[in-house]
């Protein structure tokens, strides 16, 4: 526990000395020993401060929506865990599988004590683990370090977690080597063993051969043709076949998720042709996102009237010198073309710092480069209008932009006649705002009308499809949903995560936001306010937060926001929509707590309310209050 304050206070551990100090312990910098923390753990917890993790409250995700419930890894797990179970249902513990992102897909435990700790801290189906999000535990250390991870009591970093014990190992697949997912073995802390790493070991080996039992024969073989071309040759090799897509690491370290996205599409289309056309072999030519051509060869595998896959190899362009003879004046060459210039990490003028915002920065650079028609994908708030407008000012700066939004122009005519006009522009960008909400009439005439811009690749404007999904946040109405535009006009769909999966990115959008809402001021957030923005879930992401650092910054030019500056609803951390009175009442509720500096007594005397009524309704909306305006 004294390691663990220190780490989250930033200090670091020294060596253990040599001499009469007894094996086992380290030194803290006042001299005093104390057991020796594992550095697996202390690395864990570094990951976990880079990521501002709370390490005094837990915040479990919960990802639902976004759960395959028909998985392959779940289906094969299934008898496993049953048997896990009854092994286990004199034990106080608790089988728990989850996918290859952390996300519990079932768990079994039978003895009550291990239920209602498993249901406290949210170990539950549709609830994700990922380190990043919870902090160290047996489910997302283990993803991280793709191997065995043991965490017993304090070793937890949220302090919830430390009345458990825990140890997950990835579930490989035999196949493919890649990471499907964990099997964890949780229990209380007191009741934990060394004997539960070998409980997890014989049931991820057991699930791991179920899941080579039920690849068909078919996807062996289409496996094995992968692994000997990777064998035999040292450029990218990608597999595709009904079920199954799968790259090198070449194809992965070469080229760009676009590149990869179209080598996957050509093999798809060779292995989609009817059998009376289907050749065995097809040579054709690929733009890379980079700019150069390169030569694709996709191979059938397997006969042609029933092939079982398609490998789509890649003759990566090499770097050719000319070298004169002996006394030979070189021949004068010819200019050579500039090279276009390397993708950017980053657009100019976006904010953010995680994995996924930036590979969806490079996805749609890579596409308004090639104009390859793209459909962007979110929920609202995200940034999807942003991107665009990022890529195409530093693809094609002053080109013109237009943007229809299908939810104010509700006439079919309309809405053809200024998309057709628009389509005109030779080297502009076309956005179609509230792709969902174009009926099925609408879209069938888009689709004609975008046709043309499919089939005439690389000439006229960027065509983007802006396409809003429904978030947490409150319910949209009720009724059918109209059809989205069809993938054949819209080859290239790139994903934009929403803020509350990628919290690392507010640190670097607060201050770009305040900036834009500080009138040419100088107003910053603290490090307790920051603190605050990172625990938030944001409903509305962006838009959301831009929405409560404007109102936090009204009428300030030189200030330094504190958690009592932001609105209510920032320290609360509720899972579902309130209703008006319910976030007046909760509005109420932290308004008086930072009215007496987080003294709940006091502010249950200033509402007139009991205690005990303050403490439930905290418990209720997830209220919590910065420890900095303690007094």
């Amino acid at each position: 526990m004294r390691a663990r304050e220190r780490a989250l206070s930033g200090a670091r551990e020294t060596a253990a000395p040599r001499g009469p100090q007894r094996r086992g312990t380290v030194a803290t910098a006042s001299g005093a020993s104390h057991p020796q923390t594992r550095d697996r753990i202390l690395i864990s917890w570094e990951r976990c401060r880079r990521h501002a993790v709370d390490a005094d409250r837990l915040h479990v995700p919960h990802l639902e929506q976004h759960i395959d419930w028909d998985s392959r890894l779940l289906a094969a797990a299934a008898p496993v865990l049953d048997r896990v179970g009854e092994l286990l249902a004199d034990c106080t513990a608790g089988v728990v599988l989850a996918d290859a992102a952390a996300r519990v897909l079932t768990c079994r435990g039978g003895d009550p004590a291990v239920v209602r700790l498993m249901d406290r801290v949210h170990l539950a189906p549709g609830f994700s683990y990922a380190e990043e999000a919870v902090g160290t535990n047996g489910i997302g250390t283990a993803l991280a370090e793709r191997r065995l991870s043991t965490v017993f009591g304090p070793e937890h970093f949220a302090e919830p977690l430390q009345r458990a014990a825990c140890a997950g190992i990835p579930v490989r697949n035999p196949l493919t080597g890649r990471q499907e997912g964990v099997v964890n073995l949780t229990c209380l802390r007191q009741d934990a063993s060394p004997l539960m790493a070998a409980v997890v070991r014989r049931a991820a080996a057991d699930i791991e051969e179920r899941l080579l039992d039920r690849y068909s024969g078919g996807e062996r073989a289409a496996l094995d043709a992968f692994l000997a071309a990777v064998r035999r040759t040292s450029g990218p090799v990608v597999l595709v076949t009904p079920t199954l897509r799968t790259a090198n690491t070449d194809a992965v370290s070469l080229l760009e998720p676009q590149d990869l996205r179209q080598l996957g599409a050509l093999a798809a289309d060779l292995l989609a042709a009817p059998p009376t056309s289907r050749r065995q072999r097809v040579d054709a030519s690929l733009r890379l996102a980079s700019g150069p051509d390169v030569r694709a060869r996709c191979t059938l595998i397997g006969p042609p009237d029933r092939p079982v896959g398609c490998l789509a190899g890649v003759t990566m362009p090499e770097a050719r010198t000319a070298t004169a003879a002996p006394g030979r004046t070189p021949a004068p060459q010819a200019p050579a073309h500039r090279p276009p210039a390397a993708l950017p990490a980053l657009l100019p003028g976006l904010a953010g710092s995680s994995p996924s915002w930036r590979s969806a920065s490079r996805d749609v650079a890579a596409a308004c480069r090639q104009r390859l028609p793209t459909r962007v994908v979110g929920e609202a708030g995200v940034g999807k209008l942003a991107l665009v407008r990022a890529a195409h000012q530093w693809v094609r700066p002053g080109a013109a932009l237009r943007v229809l939004d299908l939810a104010t122009v509700q006439r079919t005519p309309h809405v053809l006649a200024r998309t057709e006009e628009a389509l005109r522009d030779e080297d502009g960008t076309v956005v179609l705002q509230h792709l969902e909400l174009a009926g099925r009439e609408l879209t069938h005439r888009l689709e004609a009308l975008l046709a043309g811009a499919r089939r005439n690749r690389g000439a006229g404007p960027w065509v983007v499809g802006l396409h809003t999904v429904t978030g947490p946040g409150p319910v949209a109405p009720a009724g059918p949903v109209p059809p989205a535009l069809d993938s054949a006009v819209f080859p290239c769909t790139v994903a934009v995560a929403p803020l509350r999966y990628r919290p690392e990115d507010i640190r670097e959008l607060v201050p770009a936001l305040l900036a834009r809402h500080g009138r040419g001021g100088t107003v910053s957030c603290t490090p307790a306010a920051l603190q605050v923005l990172t625990r938030f879930d944001w409903p509305g992401n962006v838009r959301h937060l831009s929405r409560v650092l404007q109102q936090a910054a009204r009428g300030r030019r030189q200030a330094d926001l504190q958690p009592h500056d932001l609105a209510p609803e920032c320290h609360s951390s509720c899972r579902r929509t309130l209703t008006p009175w319910e976030a007046s009442e909760r509005d109420a509720i932290v308004r008086a707590l930072h009215d007496t500096a987080g003294n709940r007594e006091a502010a249950a005397r200033q509402l007139g309310i009991s205690r005990a009524t303050i403490y439930r309704k905290i418990r209720l909306y997830g209220v919590t209050v910065a420890p900095a305006r303690a007094r």
